[in-house]
């Protein structure tokens, strides 16, 4: 039994909740506070139930749902993932809102609570089918792959935890928002916004293409390759990774050869004839070997772990973010918070993230206005790439004012993707001012260029901070404190400052000094090796790069709790964030399964627990598939009942779901060939009329044209430079009271160094002039 703090942020589950509003209740709770739950958790080996259990830790058990209910009046924070369960207990949203207006009802859905295809049956394998997940993940010539169940549910929960926090601090300085709207299938779309950029606005296809990522992301290596005694990621981006690895293979001859000189010629057009003569390298080492040669050697590169791999990591115990908890099922190890929150940036600080929800609001001033809920707090933004970008991005399109800081002549990656196509055309124009993924991950920022090398930039930077709310950054440890800058620092000219560090491992320990990408981040945090199709080898979820969004969504709901802990204390703090153990963390369900059961869970394709069936099936045309869960047995009475003259419909060993179960190996097949005569949108209409949950799964361009996606004004049409009208997809949150804005792209280089040198800082035009002649501004 958890006491209760009186300062704390008082937060319900509603019962019914399953994986989402269950680690939603969980961040909030390991933050300080108060979560009061229902008492229901039994012993289970089933992923699901075991990870529920996981996540029933730190919180406070009610043993009646007319005791929970009683304590609405009281509370600040009402979570679900269940609206139907939610009306059940608390009553329609209208009653809720008027019956206790201090409250804020977060609810997570697939859908959401009003669109097109709000109400009709669904699970998370729809959300996966209709935002085009699905899609990029497996092998070409067969059905698309799924991330294993409950993996995006926390992706999910980590939303609705951001979503609802925000809504409570907007409540606090006398904003009214009594409803936060989190939908999974949104969730992901965003995810799928950012990314398939990465490939379709380069010429590339973003399709499942087995153990690499589509054309290998444009430059070789980003693939899975076997080695000794198990398989071992490879990326590379540039030539200088390129030729780290080629000299870790001993230089082999040939490398010589003008062939192997083109990472993007390797990358798209011959990928398979550049893994034939790394194989046999690869096959002599071991993945203990290979990690030790990553490190030795600078590479991304990672084995691709297993569970127990990933459970028995010293780095993981050491900075305490797995633990030793008894529950229900026994003794196990379970995941902690992916970050660390101290008062300064020390190895052994102490960590402050438990006290970040369990102090008494007093905020020192009020955003919002006309121009976003968040306007007034201001964000310098150091980030590259996506995760710590994104962060700062989604806080900007609530009204926050964010500077990203670049160097002119090493600007973010992001711009230097190379050529654009639109429409199977090259778009003329500078590369680097119309990327579409730099777009969508940085619209609606302020741009600076400075040269952090130079005193006379690192004093222009210290001035923007003292002005500052948060800083963010996910360079390697150390970089920002080699420039004389970093947290340290920061705090001296502004002692309310909030730093967000995102490194792939963190700032201190065995494995700070890590080089990743998101493919090796989630190889050694041991999500690799759990995607495939049923008792076969691991073909990975390389095309959907789930690292990078995953720590965006983790970063933002920490950057607000400290943010939040700053205006009440006055202190300011440094976030260390792990990208890694954010990865393991939604990994939770298996690494509990695991240690209960002891055996390594393997990949079980787009199977279920508790659901049969439970799978992407095969439609009337080429490459067209749909999803079908059966969640329970009413469903599967409506499946049959289409299925009418079927010999599985009814066959009574499929009458129970435990009968499905054990037989959905002759299952599946069966219904693949019935809906194989069926057109996909008929069937999916069919089926869900008929209480299954059932969604077609979407390419990437389907995405963009959903009514749904588009009734949610999920997406947003913004001029890019050079490059002409593109859609732009907004944060995956909805608030009653207001909206994200999207309404620009991001900045140009140095677009606005004139706006914030001259406007905030006082600078004259002569001056920035001058400083643009000595290599300051840059």
């Amino acid at each position: 039994m958890t006491t209760m703090n009186n300062h704390a942020v008082r937060v319900i589950e509603a019962p019914g909740s399953g994986i989402a509003a269950a680690y939603a209740g969980w961040l909030l709770a390991k933050m300080g506070a108060d979560v009061a739950r229902l008492d229901d958790d039994a012993p289970s080996e089933n992923p699901i139930g075991l990870a529920l259990q996981a996540l029933a830790i730190g919180k406070r058990s009610v043993t009646s749902q007319e005791e929970l209910r009683a304590a609405l009046g009281t509370s600040d924070i009402l979570l679900s993932d269940d609206p139907v369960a939610l009306e059940s207990f608390a009553g329609e949203l209208s009653s809720i809102a008027s019956c206790h207006p201090r409250l804020v009802v977060a609810v997570h859905s697939i859908f959401g609570l009003d669109s097109p295809n709000a109400g009709v049956p669904a699970e998370a394998l729809d959300a996966q089918a209709v935002s085009g997940v699905a899609w990029a993940l497996g092998d070409p010539a067969r059905e698309p792959l799924t991330l294993p169940p409950g993996i995006v549910e926390h992706e999910g929960g980590a939303m609705l935890a951001a979503g609802a926090l925000l809504a409570h601090m907007l409540r606090e300085q006398g904003q009214q928002v009594a409803t936060v709207d989190i939908a999974l299938s949104e969730v992901l779309a965003s995810f799928v916004a950012g990314n398939c950029r990465f490939y379709v606005h380069h010429g590339m296809a973003w399709h499942r293409s087995g153990t690499r990522a589509s054309s290998s992301g444009g430059s070789y290596p980003y693939t899975i390759l076997p080695c000794a005694d198990g398989e071992v990621c490879l990326c590379g981006r540039s030539k200088d990774e390129w030729r780290r690895l080629v000299a870790a293979m001993g230089n082999p001859a040939w490398t010589d050869d003008p062939r192997y000189q083109s990472l993007r010629a390797m990358g798209r057009d011959y990928p398979d004839e550049v893994d034939a003569l790394i194989r046999p390298w690869l096959a002599n080492h071991t993945m203990a070997e290979l990690g030790k040669i990553a490190i030795d050697n600078n590479l991304i590169m990672s084995p691709v772990r297993s569970i127990a791999e990933v459970v028995a990591t010293p780095g993981f115990a050491e900075d305490g973010f797995l633990a030793s908890e008894r529950l229900p099922s026994g003794e196990a190890i379970v995941p902690s918070l992916p970050f660390r929150i101290a008062a300064d940036r020390s190895e052994g600080a102490v960590d402050l993230a438990l006290q970040m929800l369990s102090v008494a609001p007093t905020p020192a001033r009020t955003l919002g206005g006309e121009n976003g809920p968040l306007h007034g707090l201001r964000i310098i933004d150091f980030g590259w790439v996506w995760s710590a970008p994104w962060v700062g991005t989604i806080l900007g399109e609530l009204g926050a004012e964010v500077i990203k800081i670049e160097h002119g002549k090493r600007p973010d990656t992001l711009r230097l993707s190379g050529r654009i196509f639109r429409d199977g055309k090259e778009v003329e124009g500078p590369t680097d001012e119309m990327s579409p993924m730099y777009h969508q991950v940085n619209h609606g920022k302020l741009g600076v260029t400075l040269n952090a090398k130079e005193p006379r930039a690192v004093e222009l930077i210290m001035e923007l901070v003292a002005g500052a709310d948060l800083v963010i950054e996910n360079m390697s440890p150390g970089s920002l404190e080699r420039s004389g800058l970093g947290y340290e620092q920061f705090r001296k000219a502004n002692p309310k400052i909030v730093m967000l560090a995102m490194s792939a491992a963190g700032q201190f320990g065995p494995l700070s000094q890590m080089r990743a990408y998101a493919p090796t981040m989630s190889s050694f945090a041991g999500m690799e090796g759990l995607v495939g199709y049923a008792g076969e080898q691991p073909i990975g979820a390389l095309n959907v790069g789930l690292g990078d969004p995953n720590a965006s969504v983790h970063g933002l709901l920490a950057a607000l709790a400290a943010l939040r802990f700053a205006a009440s204390t006055g202190q300011g703090c440094y976030i260390d964030l792990s990208q890694v153990e954010a990865l393991a963390g939604v990994l939770r369900p298996y690494l509990i399964q695991r240690q209960v059961t002891g055996r390594q869970p393997i990949p079980s394709g787009n199977r279920h627990p508790s659901m049969a069936p439970h799978g992407v099936y095969p439609t009337s045309g080429s490459d067209r598939w749909l999803t079908i869960a059966v969640a329970d047995d009413d469903a599967w009475q409506g499946l049959a009942g289409m299925a009418n003259g079927q010999a599985w419909a009814s066959d009574p060993r499929y009458a129970s779901a435990g009968g499905r179960l054990a037989d959905v190996a002759s299952l599946d097949p069966a219904i693949a060939a019935w809906t194989a005569r069926w057109e996909r949108e008929e069937l999916v209409t069919a089926l869900r009329g008929a209480g299954v949950a059932a969604s077609p799964v979407q390419t990437v361009e389907e995405m963009w044209r959903d009514r749904h996606f588009a009734a949610r004004g999920m997406v947003h049409d913004v001029e890019l430079p050079f490059y002409g009208t593109d859609r732009i997809a907004r944060a995956p949150w909805r608030f009653s009271t207001f909206a994200p804005r999207v309404d620009r792209p991001g900045p140009t280089t140095g677009e606005h160094n004139e706006a914030v040198l001259g406007g905030q800082l006082g600078l004259s035009a002569d001056q920035i002039d001058d400083l643009v002649a000595a290599g300051v501004v840059s």
